[in-house]
């Protein structure tokens, strides 16, 4: 069933039209009994007029003592109906002009159906007033038949062409009543991911609000779900920043005094020190992940000028740019968005960090601001490895690395940069894409910030 409103039109239609044939055959076949008794009280009526006065339509007078004697005459038909008057013997006395001169049926009173003139009639039979003769009244079967549909017909066609418009009032009464059902729909379709929030059932019908009492249920489990994982790597990061910073100066120390050791244990040293790096690393983006999560952020939104923080991070990483030999650009406009410059810049840190790190010795960056109609538009442009389309919708994902630790490039990290790029995203209710570089080569990272963004990120 892939439409509760489609099912119940259906149903509902199916049943009304089942009723309304079954309810207008009734009438139709009761109609066709009624109309029976009327035709042949009708051909009573007229035969009992033939027995009266036809005597004094032959010879002048109304009533004849011995209607035996009478010659026979070839009378005009009307009404449908046909007649024969005959004497006992089924000799003709009289007729009408479409009767034959014998007789079409026995003559034994009573209605019967006969067969003439290729033709199906009913006919009366009745003996006359004076037992002296016999009078055959016949009428066509189909043009009685068609005389009484044409009587009953009228009023069993609105009862069939009311089914159609019965499906309309149906279809039509059934989108109002699930309309809280859209309305529902609706309210959860515009949420953020991170929106937990109860869902309201005061306005909702009681079939509903046990479906929104079991939902609110599971947001609540998950909210304590989500909230304790937040706290778990918030308090892990934050335990382990006081042991890393030790360890950090101890190594540093050790490679001081260990100027003099053999090679093995150098490179033994160096290496710490970078596993020590890359962990600390972790401990800070763990940290900045946290705090930028839409559900958790608790500061306010201000005029950023976007491209100013721009050229603050290409500052602060002014020494990786140049050990790496890269040429970064600056181009468009200056743009100001409504954000959190700590959000912000952590994004623009991370996005920078990315395409230094893929980008080879020598390469080329280029970062874009633009101020256009549909919003403000970000770039950040580099001739690097690039990421294959396929993957690019993974590389949000937590802890996910394009080619796993063992990258190609050689290029340590965490996996937490894009995912905290997607959430600075969604806290400002941004657009990201993630293209192919017009360099050449590489990856084109686009964001699009609305126009007017308000608390949390709805627009």
């Amino acid at each position: 069933m892939k439409s509760i409103r489609v099912f119940l039109t259906l149903t509902l239609l199916s049943v009304t039209a089942l009723l309304n044939f079954a309810a207008a055959l009734r009438g139709y076949q009761q109609g066709m009994v009624e109309a029976e008794v009327l035709f042949n009280q009708r051909m009573q009526q007229h035969l009992d007029l033939l027995n009266y006065s036809l005597p004094g339509l032959l010879d002048g007078e109304r009533h004849v003592a011995d209607p035996s004697a009478l010659p026979t005459k070839v009378l005009a038909s009307g009404n449908h109906l046909e007649f024969q008057w005959l004497r006992p013997t089924g000799e003709l006395i009289a007729r009408s002009d479409r009767m034959p001169d014998k007789p079409v049926t026995a003559l034994e009173s009573g209605y019967r159906s006969i067969n003439f003139a290729g033709y199906r009639w009913h006919a009366l039979i009745e003996r006359s007033q004076d037992g002296k003769s016999w009078f055959v009244l016949a009428e066509r079967d189909d043009q009685r038949w068609r005389l009484a549909e044409s009587v009953i017909l009228p009023s069993v066609y609105p009862m069939l062409l009311a089914v159609p418009v019965l499906g309309l009032i149906i279809w039509w009464l059934l989108g109002v009543g699930l309309r809280p059902v859209a309305a529902l729909a609706k309210d959860l379709e515009q949420r953020q991911a991170s929106d937990l929030r109860p869902l309201v059932a005061d306005n909702l019908p009681g079939e509903l609000r046990q479906l929104a009492g079991s939902a609110n249920s599971l947001l609540r489990r998950l909210e304590a779900s989500f909230a304790r994982e937040r706290r778990f790597s918030a308090d892990a990061a934050h335990e382990l920043r006081t042991p890393l910073a030790a360890l950090r100066i101890q190594c540093d120390n050790l490679a001081f005094n260990e100027s003099d050791a053999s090679p093995e244990t150098q490179a033994g040293i160096v290496k710490l020190q970078a596993g020590l790096e890359r962990l600390g690393h972790l401990v800070d983006q763990i940290l900045i992940l946290n705090r930028v999560a839409p559900d958790q952020y608790m500061g306010r939104f201000e005029p950023i000028a976007l491209t100013a923080s721009v050229r603050r991070v290409i500052a602060e990483q002014s020494d990786d740019l140049e050990s790496r030999s890269l040429d970064i650009e600056l181009v468009g406009d200056e743009t100001h968005v409504q954000g959190d410059v700590f959000s912000i810049e952590s994004m623009l840190r991370n996005l920078l960090g990315n395409a230094i790190k893929y980008t080879p010795m020598g390469g080329n960056i280029r970062v874009r601001t633009v101020d256009s109609p549909d919003g403000v538009l970000l770039e950040v442009i580099d001739n690097g490895v690039g990421i294959a389309p396929e993957l690019r919708d993974r590389v949000f994902d937590r802890f996910y690395r394009v080619g796993g630790d063992r990258n190609d490039t050689g290029a340590t990290g965490c996996g937490l940069g894009l995912s905290i790029v997607k959430q600075v995203v969604d806290l400002h209710g941004a657009r990201i894409e993630l293209r192919d570089s017009e360099l050449g080569k590489g990856l084109c990272v686009r964001i699009v910030f609305p126009k007017s963004v308000q608390q949390g990120g709805r627009a």
